[in-house]
């Protein structure tokens, strides 16, 4: 297929005599390949999409140029980003890319086919660049859902929302690409390329510093997570496996991703108040699971930033509904799944089988276990191969 397209792609620029453009334009998507734009999903964004968005400019909406020299550079681009960037980027931006960049142009040289005022042109032209980019960026974030080796093991919600956080990268990329094209014939090619590179450097910084900034929060909430295990309070692996089951469920129950990461963070730090239970004085008295959940919550809410996921922990262990109740409107559903999923992990590291314990949540139902979660936990272990469908 790489091939038949990359063929199509030179027949177009011979036949549309697309001239040195199509061969200027075919380089810069090799090269584009090359690096990789900062965003927040961390799975990785090319410079394509700010070439795609010169050559429409340039080329005054040609499909030729705009998908014809990105075809020809498409084997190259793809080898690059193979032995450059490895196979887990490469399977998040393939297919994805192509068939964004197929949205683009088909918004943006069909509008510019259908729109055809000079007095305007300029206005035009930038909002079939805002139109494009969109229509590139969800094409390009739906596709990744279906498509992702992922969908095998995580919900294809969870893939497409994650996609969906990329949008600055795309709005970076692109405003760079406007900038420079709109202002070189003004104030030559040369300031304009330094104009056009003050927002794409602004957003490579800031992308980048956000970016480090995640990822250093994920590693202090793993760090402490693991403090319980440290102290062979509980079995090595339990936060790591509980946040991981969290986040799917959460994602398969139809969480936001904000809501999702709140789930994961606190089923890392859920067990971090059984640190107490390393003085003896405390472990020989009594404690239930609410005295637990509490300790986690007052030692988390030491940190502002991770309050809400102290108050996710401090409803884990109340039951979903009371006696009179459809569902106590004070339990969230956040809550609700981490409560699911600890009673479903606690019951495999007491040697129960995945679908017996399965059964437990579902007899449970009446009262403990919201019976929506226990469906979307039941779905995502089906869909892994641990139980049957």
């Amino acid at each position: 297929m790489v091939a038949i397209g990359s063929a199509a792609g030179v027949a177009a620029g011979f036949h549309w005599s697309a001239g040195w453009s199509f061969a200027v334009f075919s380089g810069l998507y090799a090269l584009a390949h090359l690096v990789l734009f900062p965003n927040p999903s961390g799975r990785g964004v090319t410079l394509v999409p700010g070439i795609a968005a010169v050559a429409a400019l340039a080329s005054n909406g040609s499909a030729a140029v705009i998908l014809g020299s990105a075809a020809v550079a498409l084997p190259i681009g793809m080898v690059a980003v193979h032995l450059r960037h490895g196979r887990r980027i490469f399977d998040r931006i393939y297919p994805a890319e192509p068939i964004g960049l197929v949205a683009f142009t088909v918004v943006f040289s069909g509008g510019a086919a259908l729109f055809q005022v000079d007095a305007e042109k300029d206005l035009i032209d930038l909002l079939l660049l805002l139109a494009g980019g969109v229509a590139w960026f969800v094409t390009a974030a739906v596709t990744r859902a279906l498509f992702s080796r992922q969908g095998a093991s995580e919900p294809r919600r969870l893939i497409l929302t994650r996609a969906l956080e990329d949008w600055p990268a795309y709005a970076s990329l692109v405003s760079s690409a406007a900038l420079y094209e709109f202002t070189d014939d003004t104030v030559g090619v040369i300031w304009a390329l330094v104009l056009a590179g003050l927002p794409y450097a602004f957003g490579h910084v800031s992308l980048h510093r956000a970016q480090t900034t995640r990822h250093t929060y994920r590693q202090t909430i793993e760090a402490l997570g693991r403090m319980p295990e440290a102290a062979g309070i509980v079995p090595t692996g339990t936060a790591a496996g509980v946040a991981e089951l969290s986040l799917a469920t959460a994602a398969e129950y139809g969480l936001s991703g904000g809501e999702i990461a709140r789930v994961e963070s606190a089923a890392m730090l859920h067990d971090i108040g059984r640190v107490v239970l390393a003085n003896p004085a405390v472990a020989s008295g009594e404690y239930s699971a609410q005295d637990v959940a509490r300790w986690s919550a007052a030692i988390i809410s030491e940190a502002r930033y991770l309050e809400p996921v102290a108050e996710v922990i401090l409803g884990e262990h109340e039951p979903y509904r009371r006696v009179g109740q459809t569902t106590d409107p004070a339990v969230p559903a956040t809550s609700r799944i981490l409560r699911v999923v600890t009673a479903f992990t606690r019951a495999l590291q007491d040697g129960t089988e995945p679908l017996e314990a399965i059964e437990v949540l579902h007899r449970g139902a009446a009262y403990e276990f919201d019976p929506d979660v226990v469906l979307a936990l039941r779905r995502v272990l089906a869909r892994r191969g641990v139980i049957a469908a």
